[in-house]
């Protein structure tokens, strides 16, 4: 009997300990990434507009679903994430997003022409409200991959054209 509640004290105390590190950690994090695409900013805006063809060009998307205000993406594991364009002209991309899986953020994209060429330079920031969340967004996700990940397919995209 006694190692049962000393099992349980445990436990508690390890569940407290979870949620007090996750509580620490910072909700929003922040991932930035650049590339130079061989193309002129038209062009780079009408395959990110493109939103139902994206499936098509990037991993991990197994649909997209238009609405009203914006687009739904569906992820491979099922997760729905809600976008909304706040901007969307050929020297800056404004979205807002959130997710059915509990966090939420911006994605903002910056087109600078230079040559023929365009450089984009990617900022995403997702905020994670919950303390376990924030933990296992920070085992499972790096938002400065991603957007690396992102625009390398979007240069491919692009310039496979």
């Amino acid at each position: 009997m006694r190692f049962l509640v000393w099992t349980g004290v445990a436990l508690l105390v390890l569940a407290g300990l979870v949620f007090l590190v996750g509580w620490l950690l910072p909700a929003t994090r922040e991932g930035r990434a650049e590339v130079v695409i061989a193309a002129p900013p038209a062009r780079i805006v009408a395959v990110i507009a493109d939103v139902e063809a994206q499936p098509d060009w990037r991993e991990g998307i197994a649909a997209v679903e238009q609405t009203a205000e914006g687009w739904v993406e569906v992820t491979a594991r099922a997760e729905r994430i809600t976008f909304l364009a706040e901007e969307m002209g050929e020297a800056r991309i404004r979205l807002r997003f959130t997710s059915d899986a509990g966090y939420s953020g911006s994605w903002e994209a910056a087109l600078v022409p230079e040559g023929d060429s365009t450089r984009v330079s990617v900022v995403e920031r997702a905020t994670v409200p919950s303390p376990l969340g924030r933990i296992l967004a920070r085992l499972l996700f790096d938002p400065e991959v991603f957007a690396t990940t992102y625009l390398a397919a979007l240069k491919a995209r692009v310039e496979g054209m």
